[in-house]
């Protein structure tokens, strides 16, 4: 099912006291030249790391690149970074690297066993993983702060991000 995503939703999310366990997402990936280690190493300190996690046969996904490349270009010097995380069968790294090329990400992306980043989500969010696209927004301390199944808009975001730097 496709939810609506708003502002207010993320925020509500956010202050409703959603596990926030800082390493409770921890899971092995892989990035696309076939190195492992853990998601950890690639959310950013400097800034906000938007995950998404996405798959090749992912058609609401597709729809969502442009404007997470767009999002990720204009933010990634300042306040926010997008990380993609593909679910699909990390040994066809060939075919991921192929349709990442292909669909024009301008964001970087890494593989994860969708069976590891379900278990992972479920412990970090208390929900469900429900399929792709999800996004799980990390802040610069790298701790969880909120996440959406479906897709997202770009000034959602923005105006999350810049809220909650303001309380800082």
């Amino acid at each position: 099912m496709i939810k609506n995503f708003s502002f207010i939703v993320l925020l509500v999310m956010f202050s409703a006291g959603i596990s926030r366990n800082a390493y409770a997402f921890e899971i092995s990936t892989t990035n696309l030249q076939g190195e492992e280690n853990s998601i950890r190493v690639h959310l950013s300190q400097d800034t906000w790391t938007l995950v998404m996690a996405w798959t090749t046969y992912c058609g609401e996904c597709a729809k969502q690149y442009s404007m997470l490349s767009e999002l990720h270009d204009a933010h990634k010097k300042i306040d926010l970074k997008v990380l993609g995380v593909s679910l699909d069968d990390p040994q066809n790294l060939q075919l991921i690297v192929d349709y990442q090329r292909k669909k024009k990400h301008q964001f970087p992306s890494i593989v994860a066993d969708h069976t590891s980043f379900s278990s992972a989500y479920k412990t970090t969010t208390g929900a469900d993983f429900s399929g792709t696209p999800t996004y799980l927004l990390f802040d610069r301390q790298k701790e969880f702060q909120a996440y959406l199944d479906g897709p997202i808009t770009r000034s959602a975001i923005e105006q999350f991000i810049t809220q909650e730097d303001m309380n800082l």
